[in-house]
């Protein structure tokens, strides 16, 4: 018997779009929120910047 080799999931487009759209939102809703308590510095903004990224990649991690 030959053993077959592993069956990979395949993420689908959606994945990928819902990943950026969320993380785009979440950036917008993050920058919104720092304007509103007068944080909206360039650090702030950057760290927003990471979170989002962050929250992209689970979505589109998460999303199999």
């Amino acid at each position: 018997m030959s053993a077959s080799p592993p069956a990979r999931i395949k993420q689908g487009k959606a994945s990928l779009i819902g990943g950026i759209a969320v993380g785009f939102a979440s950036f917008v809703l993050w920058a919104g929120a720092a304007d509103q308590f007068g944080a909206a510095t360039p650090a702030w903004l950057a760290v927003g910047v990471v979170v989002s990224a962050g929250i992209a990649a689970w979505i589109r991690v998460a999303d199999l």
